[in-house]
């Protein structure tokens, strides 16, 4: 076993947890579809969350070109991964209320939402700065994304527009970085 395979190991398993708890809490909110009122960026935000494990796991395996790894290394690198379970488990409420509206909810943690958003951001860069050589140049889209949700956290805005244009824009870009990308998974 390489060290890669060793330490990918529980990386997969933190993502797999995040993915149970996003999988899990759509089922939660399918069987209990007559007594929600949906909002569309609630359920946009789930998709996001969803991909954004989907595209984590995929850009793990760049990692293979590490050959040798350390426990302050590895701990840098499960943290995107711990993240992630956490804005997973932010997505669905802790006691579901006899009727739930999204709407509400979605605004009493949205918040939340855009920090972890940002510190997904950051961490990314500080990855891909650290451990794979990428330059800050090379980064502006988690810069971007950065700017903008710190806007957000001290704008607040309740514009549903703004919220919806902002998902999506998310979505579309972590979807076409996945459709787009040229990675691929090679045996070494």
């Amino acid at each position: 076993m390489t060290p890669f395979e060793y330490v990918s190991v529980l990386i997969s398993l933190i993502l797999g947890l995040g993915l149970t708890l996003i999988l899990s809490g759509i089922a939660r909110i399918i069987k209990r579809w007559e007594t929600i009122q949906p909002f569309g960026p609630y359920f946009i935000w789930i998709s996001l969350a969803f991909v954004l494990h989907i595209h984590e796991w995929w850009e793990t395996y760049q990692l293979t070109v590490l050959s040798s790894w350390s426990m302050p290394m590895f701990l840098f690198v499960i943290l995107y991964p711990i993240l992630l379970f956490i804005l997973a488990n932010l997505l669905f409420p802790s006691r579901w209320p006899k009727s739930l509206d999204l709407k509400e909810f979605y605004f009493s943690i949205c918040h939340k939402f855009f920090l972890f958003t940002i510190l997904l951001s950051v961490v990314a860069i500080l990855q891909n700065i650290f451990l794979l050589n990428y330059s800050l140049s090379e980064q502006l889209v988690q810069l971007a994304v950065i700017a903008t949700f710190s806007t957000m956290l001290i704008w607040k805005p309740k514009n549903i527009i703004v919220h919806y244009s902002l998902a999506l824009a998310l979505l579309f870009l972590m979807i076409g970085s996945l459709v787009f990308t040229s990675d691929t998974l090679i045996i070494k």
